[in-house]
């Protein structure tokens, strides 16, 4: 009975006999630097022995209970207290030092009032430790508190007519005049909900305009494919049309509309709209405004609700023709090859490190699916340009591989010079 009272102490202290008194918090950050930060720390202790240990333990302490200036905002790092996890940095376990690159002495240890104390520079791995408290559940950071906040991002829709073999968009808006009545009743559909659209037939009007569209059947494809990469739609959406004329019954027109995510071509919601009622009238436009009132607000839901689920961007990585440069060179302070160095920054910036990787080759490496953040380490939002410039940014800034970069939409091209 005695051992058994003696290993349950022993164990509650393990737990809960954290002596914060120890700890003086008296803690400072000094710099930082890539994903290390710097920190002024006193220590003090009993004995001398456990000086340094007390100091470096002030640290994560300070960090975790009443935060430092420089770190999270200031704001204590522990917003959900687990005390079997936080009590582990502190006790006979010592996690804390999994955190620790360097501890140096600063000054000699001095003896004051029966306690011994002393100054040290710790060095922490402070992302690797931000990282190991998100995954424990006991720190929110501020990316997770925005994300979680952030309102939902409306897409950017283009509505374009159902293509058959042989079409192209063009032809269609110029013969078919259902079909355009019936994109057009779609698109000021979404215009009256608030969302910013893009029109087709400008859009192709621009592009005639530089000589970037032809009009002929065995570039229609090709052409219509290009236009919608680099039309700034995150969505287009494909109207097709179905008239139901009948002197006795009444008329009505069924919308067949299917979106598809512009970067991926991902599949995003599909709706049969055919209105209940039938109308006295054979005007087509009329029919068609009929099938967008009763549909479009469902299927807008399922687009966005979708896209939360799926969104992202394509990026390819290709190198330069004039260049030696190769995807197994080794690049920045830890020599690591270009393909893991690309591969590591897209795992850890995918929003939930959500992508996919499609393929490597001796010219180009793709990812075709990276889900990117709705906002950013600021709670700003997010796009496939500030992304852009985050990756370059890294890559040239921290692994010093010069490169240059172009967004089309939501394709990201990133040539490796």
């Amino acid at each position: 009975m005695k051992r058994y009272l003696l290993s349950l102490l022993f164990t509650a202290g393990l737990i809960f006999g954290l002596r914060a008194e120890e700890y003086l918090q008296l803690v400072s950050l000094e710099a930082t630097s890539g994903d290390k930060a710097v920190f002024i720390s006193m220590g003090q202790a009993s004995k001398k022995a456990d000086v340094e240990a007390n100091a470096v333990k002030s640290v994560f302490y300070t960090m975790f209970y009443q935060g430092v200036p420089g770190v999270a905002e200031g704001q204590p790092l522990i917003t959900n207290e687990n005390k079997l996890y936080t009590n582990s940095y502190f006790n006979s376990t010592g996690r804390y030092k999994f955190y620790v690159a360097e501890v140096t002495e600063e000054g000699k240890v001095q003896k004051e009032s029966g306690q011994y104390r002393g100054q040290y520079r710790v060095t922490v791995w402070i992302d690797r430790l931000l990282r190991g408290l998100e995954t424990n559940k006991v720190y929110v950071s501020a990316r997770q508190r925005a994300e979680a906040d952030a309102p939902v991002l409306k897409p950017t829709i283009m509505v374009v007519p159902y293509k058959r073999d042989g079409e192209s968009y063009a032809a269609i808006l110029q013969n078919d005049f259902d079909r355009r009545v019936a994109v057009g009743k779609v698109q000021d559909g979404f215009n009256q909900r608030d969302i910013t659209t893009i029109d087709l037939q400008g859009k192709l009007d621009a592009v005639k305009r530089r000589a970037a569209y032809e009009e002929n059947s065995g570039a229609a494809d090709s052409n219509d494919k290009q236009l919608l990469l680099t039309s700034g739609a995150n969505v287009y959406v494909t109207v097709d049309i179905n008239k139901d004329i009948n002197p006795t019954l009444g008329s009505r027109v069924s919308l067949i509309m299917k979106a598809y995510e512009t970067s991926t071509g991902r599949v995003l919601a599909s709706k049969d709209a055919t209105p209940y009622n039938r109308f006295n009238t054979t005007a087509t436009d009329a029919l068609c405004a009929y099938a967008v009132n009763d549909n479009l607000s469902a299927f807008l839901d399922d687009i966005c609700r979708a896209l939360q689920q799926t969104a992202g961007v394509v990026i390819q990585f290709a190198i330069d023709g004039a260049s030696s440069t190769t995807f197994n060179d080794r690049f920045g302070p830890n020599n690591y090859a270009l393909r893991d160095i690309l591969r590591q920054w897209v795992r850890k910036n995918a929003f939930k490190s959500q992508f996919h990787l499609q393929g490597i080759t001796d010219e180009a490496m793709i990812f075709d699916n990276v889900k990117i953040p709705p906002v950013d380490a600021d709670g700003l939002p997010m796009d496939a340009a500030q992304f852009t410039f985050l990756l370059e940014s890294y890559l040239k800034e921290q692994q010093g591989v010069d490169c240059t970069t172009r967004v089309d939409g939501d394709n990201i091209l990133v040539t490796i010079m």
